[in-house]
This record gives structure tokens, C-alpha cells and sequence, in this order.
């Protein structure tokens, strides 16, 4: 399977980041949020004697661009479940522990164990797919990121202020807050899990994938700057459309800035592929004991519109 790319590139501008996520995935290109003609829009506003029309030919382009993130996210997220579905019924096959097994204290290892047999084309299954989902996860950060960006820089150049409005419009979309796709990402992970304890007995520690705000199994995590690592719908809405403190609770750190220099999505390739596997006394890790609805998640930190 290769390196993943991960971490954030802090020289690296959201252009040209978004430039190269198309190019990694030329097929998906179409249907990132247009930053560009978006911020072409906001010089006409500030140009033009007419400003009432450009401002609602603004809103209506951005609106637009929001409902084709969403429709492309809903589309993948079908596909995802069709191939999880697979996924879990070959994983419920598996009845054996395999010499060697284990031995094994990380998924490389056990991949490597396992060429040419059958669980080892299921664990690169497993793995492939978490990279498609990774893929995905990234597609969802990069237009979040964009529709922050670009009702900052038009907030700072118009009397009209939109802020409030996209909060409400990002956490009603299905994109920023899907319990089903945060599901996908704790299932993928205990598929792998599950592999490693059926045929080795090896369990990652109770800590392992567990959420900095919450305290379950990470739906779909981001990385912090200050080394923190959360759900991304345990970040509150408001809290990405300005600086303040981390939004980990007695974190401390000076500022929290959503973009690529200060947050990254923790690659799921990348988190199994670090995670160490032994042998765990007592019941499994969290990666067990997911939630099964957003509503028993506990409620986000006050003043925020988003979890």
C-alpha cells in the first residue's frame, strides 16, 4: 500500500493544496467548492455600484457550490456502505488463529505475515478501503475549509455579514456532521481490530482510538496542532470562523485556527498502521464500544452549534 501522505504542509497555500488534492484524485475535481470564482464574485461586490445583486449573486453561487459538495458526499457514502457491508461479512468468516500471529504487534507486520493467503487479501481490502475513505475525509475538510475562507475574506469586504448564516448552513449539512460516515470510519477500524484479535489475539490498547472531547471511539479525527485528537463533529461550528483556545478542554493552547498549518485529518491508513497491538487484559479497546447515534454523544462545549 505505500507511504500515505500525512500531516499538514505549513508552506503550503489552501490553493495550492486544493490544486493538489485534485490532482491525486483528477476524477473528483469537479466537485470541490470553486474558491477561485468565488473570490472573483467578492472583488465584483466590492467593484460594483449594484451591490445588492452581487451580493445575492454571491450567496446563490456559494449555495450552489455547497449542494454539489453535499450530493458528491452522499453518492460516496452509499458506495462506502455497500463495500463495508462486504467487508464485515468476509471479516465474520474468519475462524482461526494463524501461527505467528501472534507475534505480530502491528498491521504491517501482520500483512506481511499473511502474503499469499486468503487473510491477507482481506487486511489490504481493509487497508484499501481505509484509504478511500481517507480520501473522502480529506474532499470533506478541504470544502469546509473553503466555505470558512471564503465568508471570512467576504465578511471583511462587504457591509452584509454571513457568518451567522453558514454557520447554520454547515451544520445542517450532511458532510460536516454524518453519523453514518463517522459510523464507516469506527467500523472500518474495528474490522481491522477484530482481524487482529481473531487470528493473534492482540487487542490495541483502551486508549488507543479514543476521542480528546468526547471520550468514544474517534469519528472521524482531526489532528490538532497542540496534539490533541478529536472528532471533527466535536469541533464546535462557531469555533472555526475564529481564533480562540483550543477547543480541547483544559488544553490551553494559544490559539486554534482551522487550517492546514494547525489541524490536519488524521489519516485512518496512517492510525492503524502506527497503532501497536498486545495482548489486553480484560474486555477490548474503545474501538469496541462505538457509539450508535449522535445523540449519545455527549453535547458539544457551550456556545457552539456543531458536534
Amino acid at each position: 500500500l505505500g507511504q500515505v501522505r500525512g500531516g499538514a504542509c505549513a508552506m503550503v497555500g489552501f490553493g495550492k493544496r486544493i490544486k493538489n488534492l485534485c490532482e491525486d484524485r483528477p476524477e473528483w475535481s469537479s466537485y470541490y467548492v470553486d474558491y477561485k470564482s468565488l473570490k472573483r464574485l467578492i472583488k465584483m461586490i466590492v467593484a460594483c455600484e449594484d451591490v445588492e445583486d452581487a451580493e445575492e449573486g454571491f450567496k446563490l453561487t456559494l449555495e450552489c457550490e455547497i449542494a454539489k459538495v453535499e450530493s458528491f458526499f452522499r453518492a460516496k457514502g452509499n458506495v462506502f456502505s455497500t463495500e463495508l457491508r462486504q467487508l464485515r461479512k468476509r471479516v465474520s468468516q474468519l475462524d482461526r488463529h494463524v501461527e505467528g500471529a501472534a507475534e505480530c504487534k502491528t498491521v504491517v507486520q501482520l500483512l506481511e505475515l499473511l502474503q499469499g493467503q486468503e487473510e491477507g487479501s482481506l487486511l489490504k481490502d481493509l487497508l484499501s478501503f481505509a484509504k478511500h475513505v481517507d480520501d473522502l475525509r480529506e474532499f470533506v475538510f478541504a470544502n469546509t475549509q473553503a466555505c470558512i475562507k471564503i465568508n471570512k475574506k467576504h465578511d471583511k469586504n462587504s457591509k452584509y455579514k454571513l457568518r451567522e448564516h453558514y454557520c447554520g448552513v454547515l451544520h445542517e449539512s450532511l458532510f460536516y456532521t454524518s453519523v453514518q460516515f463517522g459510523m464507516t470510519i469506527c467500523d472500518a477500524k474495528t474490522l481491522v481490530c477484530t482481524m487482529m484479535e481473531r487470528l493473534g489475539g492482540n487487542s490495541p490498547a483502551p486508549e488507543a482510538f479514543q476521542c480528546a472531547m468526547c471520550g468514544h471511539v474517534l469519528s472521524n479525527p482531526l489532528a490538532l496542532k497542540c496534539g490533541h485528537t478529536v472528532c471533527l463533529r466535536c469541533v464546535p461550528v462557531s469555533s472555526l470562523f475564529k481564533e480562540k483556545k483550543c477547543v480541547v478542554p483544559h488544553c490551553g493552547h494559544a490559539e486554534f485556527k482551522f487550517d492546514h498549518e494547525n489541524v490536519h485529518v488524521y489519516q485512518l491508513l496512517k492510525m492503524l498502521q502506527e497503532t501497536r497491538f498486545t495482548l489486553q487484559k480484560g474486555p477490548s479497546g474503545p474501538c469496541f464500544q462505538q457509539p450508535t447515534d449522535h445523540a449519545s454523544l455527549p453535547s458539544p462545549p457551550p456556545g457552539g452549534e456543531g458536534g
